[in-house]
């Protein structure tokens, strides 16, 4: 099977990367100028209000609108006894948690909660919070009794704004690399609990024992870095820890508030996290944005500095490969199935309701054998079509009747 990433950002106003398997559009991401992308971006925030009925701050981080923190997304560090001290904590940017605060990590390094792709941590516990990587669940003082109006604190956004409602923010720091993800204020290091075999998990965490992080960061080795050489962690955890040093330097130095950290573009953020060495071939459009992703490729994975080429033809590289096509039948309600047979796709409110329909499907087969061959078929194109159109949730298929 061939896969190939085509990334077109020909005209500036948009980006549009395209993952291909065997001339088949399987992941799309686009990216417009326009829009707003704050998340995984890290700031120097001030508090402007706080909010007791709901447990809450709303704090100014230089954007125009203000974003809002729970108190289920202030790390314990700030719980210390004596309350917030503003400049230790904005001075140190994150560390080791204080003695009395040892608890709050799990005993083993490995007993850690998988951290996304993205450096975020997507579980929760029971009541709708969200669980940090290493935390345990702790009774927490209100949050006028942590912070106070005018307090500043680092915060990053981990949801984007949605309406009038402004960017959901938390002060658990996490900055992803390629292998491994920087957690300033978890203090050690662990690894990701997607990684199920014991001697793979018991030889990432003695060659991050052996590469010695610096005293106080924390560091979780990532799924992608699980068959991974010393050197390639090692290549990751230096620019993990020089790009934290200059994140550091901007928060001793500015005013609140103000951006600390921006995430990477779109082009360098894809080849991090979705690359794997199963693709063949990376092909940019644009020279610009092709030696930018050539640089971080030959710092980050230089073996697969190779596969990375720049599209030079006359047409436009997903007209090349006929993508547009496919592309602009990506938000049609219905889908046409190989050899007959369609998907309607509807999204509502509450869930995606998706129907299989047999149309002029059939096989030399029984009716049964019919309809367990178009199901199939049908499965493998709704993973698809969700992937496609970004839609989670409940989804509901309804599948041909079959015995």
């Amino acid at each position: 099977m061939k896969q190939e990433m085509l990334i077109n950002v020909a005209q500036p106003e948009e980006c549009r990367i395209a993952i291909v398997e065997d001339g088949s559009l399987e992941e799309l991401y686009v990216e417009r100028s326009s829009q707003d992308n704050y998340v995984g971006n890290i700031y120097k925030g001030k508090i402007v209000n706080l909010e007791p009925s709901i447990q809450a701050a709303f704090v100014d981080f230089g954007v125009g609108r203000n974003g809002f923190l729970h108190i289920s997304d202030v790390e314990p560090q700030y719980f210390r006894q004596g309350g917030y001290d503003p400049d230790k904590e904005i001075a140190r940017g994150g560390g080791r948690p204080a003695p009395a605060e040892v608890d709050d990590v799990d005993d083993e390094d490995d007993e850690l909660d998988e951290v996304g792709e993205n450096g975020r941590s997507t579980s929760r516990n029971g009541h709708g919070k969200r669980m940090r990587p290493g935390v345990r669940p702790r009774i927490k003082p209100p949050i006028q009794e942590i912070f106070r109006r005018g307090d500043e604190l680092l915060v990053q956004v981990i949801k984007e704004g949605i309406g009038t409602k402004g960017p959901t923010l938390s002060t658990y720091i996490s900055i992803p690399g390629r292998y491994l993800v920087l957690m300033p204020a978890l203090g050690r290091i662990g690894v990701s609990r997607k990684i199920e075999d014991e001697d793979a998990r018991r030889r990432l965490r003695d060659i991050l024992r052996e590469l010695n992080p610096p005293k106080g960061l924390g560091f979780i080795v990532r799924t992608a870095g699980t068959d991974r050489t010393k050197r390639e962690l090692s290549r990751d955890l230096a620019y993990l820890v020089r790009l934290w040093k200059v994140i550091v330097r901007r928060i001793k130095k500015a005013p609140a508030p103000c951006d600390v950290y921006e995430e990477s573009d779109m082009i360098i953020r894809t080849i991090r996290d979705i690359f794997t060495g199963d693709v063949d071939t990376i092909q940019i459009d644009e020279p610009a944005a092709y030696e930018r992703a050539k640089e971080f490729l030959q710092f980050v994975m230089p073996r697969y500095t190779n596969r990375l080429q720049l599209y030079e033809g006359k047409e436009p590289i997903f007209h090349r490969y006929k993508l547009d096509e496919e592309i602009a039948r990506i938000n049609q309600r219905k889908v046409p199935l190989k050899n007959g047979g369609s998907l309607v796709i509807d999204q509502t409110e509450a869930l995606v309701a998706i129907d299989v329909n047999s149309g002029n499907f059939r096989t030399d087969g029984s009716a049964e054998d019919s309809a367990f061959q178009l199901n199939m078929i049908a499965a493998r194109e709704i993973a698809r079509q969700l992937r496609l159109r970004d839609l989670g949730g409940v989804v509901v298929n309804d599948f041909i009747d079959m015995r």
